[in-house]
Parts: structure tokens; sequence; C-alpha cells
């Protein structure tokens, strides 16, 4: 049995706590999608249009219920600020 951690995963963005409402696929704005499976060990990026309007949350999320998540870090790189965030 193969399994593949992280694949196809979603990046959202929205202005509700997840705290107030769970994140679900489709109840947020979709920032980017990772096309397939993340080779282990690997450093990918999924980059937001500039057009999209500022928001408070970043969600990670697969798109399969049963899937889980593998990431070691996560990095939110700000347009124009010079500036990162580490969830």
């Amino acid at each position: 049995m193969v399994v593949y951690r992280s694949n196809n995963f979603i990046v959202g963005l929205t202005n509700v706590s997840p705290v107030v409402r769970k994140p679900t696929i489709g109840g947020y704005t979709k920032c980017g999608q990772y096309p397939g499976a993340v080779p282990a060990g690997a450093t990918v990026s999924v980059n937001c249009r500039h057009s999209l309007p500022k928001y408070r949350y970043v969600i990670v999320q697969v798109p399969l219920v049963n899937d889980y998540l593998n990431f070691c870090e996560v990095k939110v790189f700000v347009p124009g600020s010079g500036m990162y965030v580490l969830p």
C-alpha cells in the first residue's frame, strides 16, 4: 500500500476564524491548489493571484476526507511587505 500525504492540497483564504466556523472545501476563497503528489522532502509553492483582497486567515486543506496533511513548515509571504508569517 502506498500512502500519499498532502496530495492536491488546497490553499484558501477567509476572514472567518476557524473557531467560529470549521473550514469546508468551497466555503472559503480558493487561493490555489498544488497539482498532484508532493514528493518526499520537497519544497513546493502555491501562489495566490495578486488581485485577491486581503484576508485574515490562511487555510491549508486536502480534498479527500480520509487523507491528511504532512508538512514540516508552512510560510505565508505577504506581497509588498518584504515579510512572511509563520503560522
